[in-house]
């Protein structure tokens, strides 16, 4: 069964790497959500929050290794958590010196 459907509003390359035929978003949610916190549109996370529960987007969240720290500042916002929470809290990014 392909449950792909509902998310066929994403913005276009979010899942790059996947054959969008192969996708289930209930399966595949932990990548899902993510790929729509690190570089998802807001059409994206409307999306999100009417597939995915709080505590799912919040486990996905505070555990993603190398999230910028604006992300983490908008998403503890939005969660209504510490910046400190998320595993990527206080770490540099790749790019930056």
């Amino acid at each position: 069964m392909n449950n792909n459907k509902p998310l066929s509003g994403l913005t276009g390359g979010l899942l790059w790497n996947m054959n969008f035929e192969n996708i289930d978003y209930i399966r595949d949610k932990e990548l899902i959500i993510e790929r729509i916190i690190e570089s998802g549109m807001e059409k994206d996370e409307i999306i999100m929050w009417k597939l995915y529960s709080y505590e799912d987007i919040k486990n996905v969240a505070v555990n993603i290794e190398n999230l910028h720290k604006d992300e983490i500042t908008y998403m503890a916002f939005v969660l209504k958590i510490n910046e400190t929470d998320f595993r990527s809290y206080g770490k540099k990014m790749w790019y930056e010196k």
